[in-house]
């Protein structure tokens, strides 16, 4: 149970026009510490999301609980499970507790292990019983602010724990903008969103920190922070205090509510160059890891970062250890009013330092390259596939996308680009998209459009959007005619274009004229078609005779298999992964 001498101090405390809410978060720390359970806080930015997740920190700390804490940083998120790494380093020495899968996926997931990447549904079993293992001894809050922020990966991991933790002692409060898309929005878990104080607390908060401002000046602020607490604390920064009396008038435009952006700004270039540069490769970095930044700072980032300390626009979190941004606006401040040359030098210093972590190295690299680059193309080629390896889909269209930009020759970048799209259509079902990556690919090599991946990636296109059988057929079997080679069975690209033409001849209702094709394809195949090919042809072609011929061929490749390796269309078309871990 929560201590009720620890509700009535330090943050928790000192909050004004927030007692509905202190409620809510002490009754669930109640039930959470016993029972387990969920709590998503959603508002405008603003509006007080994360000091109320730091009173809650302060209150179950208070009272025993283990604390896990993370934030999703807007410049990581194409970047797989980066928040799950952020999250559950605290726990790295409870990892051997874990039973031997979950520790191998676990560790593939997070980048710590040279295993294969598992499924994700083993990956996702292994965060839940990590979390309900560290809540053996006492009760664990699981804190994530700036979930709109948070990668999906990582989003979706804390979605399936999320809506699986009755039972246990472990809780999970999370913050996300208003409106904000993410995995947890949709998931029914409990919702609270924090609204703007209403005009009596907007006013005593205003008075308790300015109690010397004019009558005028009172109603001209409240009028236009519209509740917002961060723009009223934040006051002092845009208004003199010559102003705060009226003896001198008020700017036409005050920084506050929607204008916060520029409210930081203003304090953000007159920091020293030095201090904006480190808090450039903070804001960059996104996890506040204060030795990546010494080091990418060459040894100057703690001594740089005193003025931004002073100025409150950064902390140190005494729990972590690590650097954080009061508020998001910050960093996105930081970022935008940064030239584009600072921002590349920044993600080369972060690039030199991350040797250790392939996938964040490669994605800084690219954003660091000012133009074509083969070598750090193939490297994003590399995070693409790991990525995808783990079901992370969108994160692998992502990097391969960027890959594609990067390419100096056209056809690789025509083909990343159809790889792009083949993922989107047949992995993470974004058909939108498609069609322009498709288009783009055709554009930067006029003759990577009978390629294999682009007819597969067109029929599927063809048939879940306009139902056209015969051109999914007409574009398939002219791409196999065409780059079918030997017709070798261990061709991965070839198998599947014609698992996909199997599909089309299937919703072709039997049709003879479409099967024709496709049979006499798997037939060519050398030395033989793989099992399931052959036997889904022989099952569903409307050709009595082939059939039977087939079947004899199918019976003994069957009777061969029970000693022989599964095939590799058993686990998953060849060359592409089961459309479930998208």
């Amino acid at each position: 149970m929560v201590d009720v001498d620890a509700r009535r101090s330090g943050v928790a405390g000192s909050l004004v026009g927030r007692t509905r809410e202190l409620d809510r978060i002490r009754s669930f720390l109640d039930r959470a510490a016993t029972g387990g359970e969920a709590l998503l806080l959603s508002g405008e930015p603003g509006v007080g999301k994360t000091v109320l997740l730091d009173a809650a920190a302060e209150t179950a700390s208070a009272s025993g609980t283990r604390l896990l804490r993370a934030a999703g940083a807007e410049f990581e998120t194409a970047v797989a499970f980066s928040g799950l790494r952020q999250l559950l380093l605290p726990l790295t020495e409870e990892f051997d507790r874990l039973a031997p899968a979950h520790l191998r996926a676990l560790s593939a997931a997070l980048g710590t292990g040279d295993d294969a990447p598992a499924d994700r549904l083993t990956t996702f079993t292994a965060v839940l019983a990590l979390l309900r293992g560290a809540a053996a001894a006492r009760p664990l809050l699981v804190i994530v602010d700036d979930l709109h922020w948070l990668d999906r990966s990582s989003t979706a991991a804390l979605g399936f724990v999320a809506r699986r933790l009755a039972g246990s002692r472990v809780g999970l409060l999370a913050a996300s903008r208003t409106a904000a898309a993410s995995f947890l929005d949709s998931s029914g878990l409990p919702e609270d969103e924090v609204q703007p104080l209403d005009e009596d607390a907007a006013a005593g908060l205003l008075g308790a920190r300015f109690p010397t401002l004019a009558a005028a000046v009172r109603r001209r602020v409240l009028a236009e922070a519209e509740g917002n607490p961060l723009a009223l604390l934040e006051l002092r920064a845009v208004i003199t205090a010559a102003q705060r009396i009226a003896r001198e008038a008020l700017p036409t435009v005050l920084p506050l509510s929607r204008r916060l952006r520029m409210l930081f700004a203003s304090r953000v270039t007159e920091l020293p160059a030095a201090t904006r540069r480190v808090l450039l490769l903070a804001a960059l970095e996104g996890t506040g890891d204060l030795g990546v930044l010494q080091a990418a700072a060459r040894g100057r980032a703690l001594c740089d970062l005193q003025p931004a300390e002073r100025d409150r626009l950064v902390g140190v979190d005494q729990g972590t250890g690590r650097l954080v941004f009061r508020h998001p606006l910050v960093r996105s401040t930081v970022v935008g009013f940064a030239t584009e040359e600072d921002r590349r030098w920044a993600h080369r210093a972060l690039a030199d330092v991350l040797t250790d972590d392939p996938e964040l190295r490669a994605w800084h690299l690219a954003d660091a390259t000012p133009g074509p680059d083969e070598r750090v193309a193939r490297l994003l080629e590399h995070v693409a596939r790991r990525v995808l390896g783990r079901g992370d889909g969108v994160g692998a269209v992502a990097a391969m996308i960027k890959a594609a930009d990067l390419s100096p020759a056209g056809a690789d970048r025509s083909r990343r680009l159809t790889e792009a799209a083949y993922v989107g259509a047949n992995v993470t079902g974004q058909l939108r998209t498609v069609p322009q990556l498709l288009e783009d690919a055709r554009r930067a090599d006029p003759d990577s459009g009978g390629s294999l991946q682009a007819a597969v990636t067109t029929a599927h296109l063809l048939l879940n959007g306009e139902g056209d059988v015969e051109t999914a057929h007409r574009v398939l079997v002219g791409a196999i005619e065409t780059e079918g080679g030997d017709y070798r069975a261990d061709d991965r690209a070839l198998v599947e274009a014609l698992y996909t033409l199997l599909q089309v001849c299937f919703v072709g209702d039997g049709r003879p004229e479409l099967w024709a094709p496709l049979t006499a394809a798997v037939e060519r195949l050398q030395p033989e078609a793989p099992t399931v090919l052959a036997l889904c042809a022989t099952t569903f072609t409307a050709r009595p005779g082939p059939r039977r011929r087939r079947s004899t061929r199918w019976r003994r490749s069957s009777a061969g298999s029970r000693t022989s390796a599964t095939p590799s269309r058993s686990s998953g078309r060849a060359g592409r992964p089961s459309s479930s871990t998208g």
